[in-house]
């Protein structure tokens, strides 16, 4: 097979890198240096697709060998991120500055030190990167999302919100291009607009509030809300909502549109403006009786014990190598309870989907664990289990808003860099009444936090099994 010229190599590898095909993209560099291992260029282009492909070790010896050839801040930027790869902070930082120092107009080096001072708790810092990031190039779209998700975490909604429009010029969301109107606050009384979901099912979860909100102010409008099969009976169990679409369906004749999350923008410009009730979702009795019966012969074996509800994983974005690393950030693993599985007089409940939850057949020891995933196949059936249980304690995925948003006493396992919507360390949360946060107190510190978990919740069995006290006088 005959090999390919060098411009023919340098034209696919352009492509690779626009495309994000990472794989390809450090196979054509590798080609190119094949050909002419002096190229500063193919050097740093492969160590950042070494990078991207998880690699940072081999990415850091391609950015030095581009760095020996050519000392580009553009080079030292990409070293600082393959050493932030590996969560070496201060290495990374080192050369971060010295990037600027050089050049003090790159954006995405900005940026970067902005992520670094966010992971390190220094979130005035991180959002003053993050400007210095947006002021070198205003239409450096990651950059302008990152400062929204700071501003939004440091509950400066109004601005944060606005800067969150800029997630449709990223390469994380597609606009949907829908020929109807998007609202802009106009009159919706005798109207219909269509409020589309977006991004993960807890997304949809957290921000269906919106329906109930959009109702008091416009009592006469027709809401119609589209999400995918997994919550749809979940939301059609908002009264408000007039009814609720598969995505994928025919859009119906609606007078406006409007993405979900550009609408609770919208309706919360501060945190005190958030709207919550005990319950975003209402449950049909009779479905959530069928779940008590399903789990009889778990409370039956084992009665007066405390049902508690338990997620240790979310979803593993394996295609999104950004999400991804959140994901693993978010994620523990069944072991990682054991300190609570010694409290007695629990008995447990998965409610882990997924590959994880093969851990639920070797759990820890003394861990008593039911097992009624195969009949959660949808976010309304998953609401029934849980309503049957006194606690649930979860990772920050899906269940744990399906938990809060039918006001079960809900605590949340945060990661040490939580997302934006839980406003940093705070212990309670302005979405949900009932959802109480435990932070980890160091990076990947869960043992620390489960230690703490583990106290609180002897306390809450405690507290819920002393008997209440009859003050009535006899007459």
């Amino acid at each position: 097979m005959q090999r390919k010229s060098m411009d023919e190599y340098r034209d696919l590898l352009v492509k690779a890198l626009r495309e994000a095909n990472w794989n390809d993209a450090a196979y054509y560099a590798t080609e190119i240096l094949q050909i002419d291992e002096n190229l500063p260029w193919a050097w740093a282009n492969r160590g950042v697709a070494l990078s991207k492909l998880g690699h940072p070790l081999d990415a850091i010896l391609n950015h030095d060998r581009a760095i020996a050839l050519e000392p580009s801040p553009i080079s030292y930027s990409n070293k600082g991120s393959a050493y932030w790869d590996m969560e070496k902070a201060d290495e990374a930082m080192k050369w971060f500055k010295k990037a600027i120092e050089i050049n003090p107009n790159i954006p995405h080096t900005h940026m970067n030190m902005g992520h670094l001072y966010k992971w390190d708790g220094k979130l005035k810092e991180a959002i003053e990167s993050y400007r210095k990031s947006v002021a070198a190039d205003p239409t450096y779209a990651d950059g302008q999302l990152a400062l929204a998700l700071a501003l939004l975490k440091d509950g400066q909604l109004k601005e944060g919100w606005e800067q969150y429009e800029w997630r449709w010029k990223t390469n994380q969301m597609v606009p949907r291009g829908l020929k109807e109107p998007q609202w802009n606050g106009e009159n919706l009384n005798r109207k219909s607009i269509l409020v589309y979901s977006e991004q993960g099912f807890g997304d949809v979860m957290n921000f269906a509030r919106v329906a109930r909100i959009l109702a008091q102010q416009y009592p006469m409008c027709r809401i119609i809300i589209e999400a995918r099969q997994p919550v749809r009976r979940l939301l059609e169990t908002i009264p408000e909502v007039y009814a609720v679409i598969n995505f994928g369906d025919d859009i119906p004749h609606v007078d406006y549109v409007i993405p979900m999350m550009t609408l609770i923008g919208m309706l919360t410009p501060t945190i005190n403006s958030i709207s919550s009730t005990e319950q975003e979702f209402l449950l049909r009795s009779r479905d959530v009786e069928a779940w008590g019966r399903r789990m009889s012969p778990l409370t039956e074996k084992y009665p007066g014990h405390f049902k508690v509800g338990i997620c240790w994983a979310g979803m593993a974005r394996v295609a999104h190598p950004d999400a991804l690393r959140i994901d693993q950030l978010r994620s523990t693993t069944l072991d990682s309870f054991a300190p609570l599985a010694k409290i007695p007089g629990i008995v447990w409940v998965s409610l882990q989907k997924g590959p994880p939850a093969e851990q639920v057949k070797t759990p820890p020891t003394g861990m008593t664990i039911g097992d009624f995933t195969e009949d959660m196949y949808d976010f309304y059936e998953t609401c029934c289990a849980i309503d049957n249980c006194d606690l649930v304690i979860s990772v920050d995925t899906a269940v744990l808003h399906a938990a809060a948003s039918i006001g079960k006493p809900t605590w949340l396992l945060s990661r040490w860099d939580g997302c934006w919507r839980w406003f940093g360390d705070r212990k309670d949360s302005p979405w949900y009444p009932t959802l109480r946060q435990f932070v980890q107190p160091a990076p990947h510190d869960w043992d620390g936090m489960m230690e703490q978990v583990a106290v609180e919740l002897r306390e809450f069995i405690k507290d819920k099994s002393e008997p209440e006290l009859d003050l009535t006088l006899a007459n």
